[in-house]
């Protein structure tokens, strides 16, 4: 996606912490990472994903982390997301998303612990398309 945009904006919501991509961009300002994620560093896999990790370099604050709590609904994700993302586009103004949409945030996942649903997931992606820039969907949660 570089190769055509200049800013692309990685977006990650499961439940697992974006770990890989955000250490694969970290120090570069043409992509910015938002990772929202279950964040228990003592038993949850990765174990990153604190607000304190924002980037480093000409990376700094392109790095955005959203620790979420055990039994995230619905309502509480989109509450969260929606401000978030808005400033993110206003400030950022990415060329291209990229949008990671992992299934173990779902209600009933097995080592998941929150509490979205398919349409939570769906109206996640409704808002991110709203903003009209082009966007890669992505799946994803896998073990």
């Amino acid at each position: 996606m570089l190769k055509h945009n200049a800013r692309v904006l990685y977006i990650d919501i499961d439940i697992h912490h974006g770990d890989g991509v955000e250490e694969a961009f970290y120090c570069t300002d043409r992509v910015m990472t938002l990772s929202t994620h279950l964040y228990r560093p003592e038993w949850f896999f990765p174990g990153t994903g604190s607000l304190t990790e924002i980037g480093e370099g000409q990376g700094r604050g392109y790095s955005v982390n959203v620790p979420l709590v055990e039994g995230c609904t619905d309502e509480d994700f989109m509450f969260m997301f929606k401000p978030i993302l808005e400033r993110i586009m206003e400030v950022f103004k990415p060329s291209a998303i990229c949008l990671q949409c992992g299934a173990d945030g779902l209600v009933g996942d097995r080592l998941g612990t929150f509490n979205m649903t398919v349409q939570g997931h769906a109206a996640a992606v409704e808002f991110v398309k709203s903003f009209n820039v082009p966007m890669l969907v992505l799946g994803g949660g896998g073990y």
